[in-house]
């Protein structure tokens, strides 16, 4: 059985070179936004068992660094513009492949 037929695919597309800078911005900005969600949970969560549990001996740094408030501010930041750079080594090496291998086939349906 053709599995094109089976999955109504339709088209087949080649894929022979991506833009560096508009890979960067998509996988940088993703990034960033998961990374925000997971320590703001991670955050809440921690600040939930912290009361139950008590802060003990790190309360004091806690209190230093803004409660964990200053690493959910930051971290998705500096993890988008790291992502950021190495999108762009990823996106050059990538082209260069697809240059090589004469492409990346996909499929595609309406």
């Amino acid at each position: 059985m053709d599995y094109r037929k089976h999955f109504g695919i339709i088209n087949a597309m080649r894929i022979n070179k991506v833009n560096p800078v508009g890979l960067a911005n998509l996988t940088a900005i993703s990034t960033a936004i998961i990374t925000f969600i997971i320590l703001l949970l991670l955050f809440l969560l921690g600040g939930l068992l912290g009361g139950v549990l008590g802060a003990g001996a790190a309360g004091g740094a806690m209190e230093l660094l803004g409660g964990g408030v200053i690493l959910v501010l930051v971290a998705p930041l500096l993890y988008g513009v790291l992502t950021w750079i190495f999108t762009i080594f990823y996106a050059l090496v990538l082209n260069l492949a697809l240059k090589w291998s004469g492409g990346l086939q996909v499929d595609t349906s309406e």
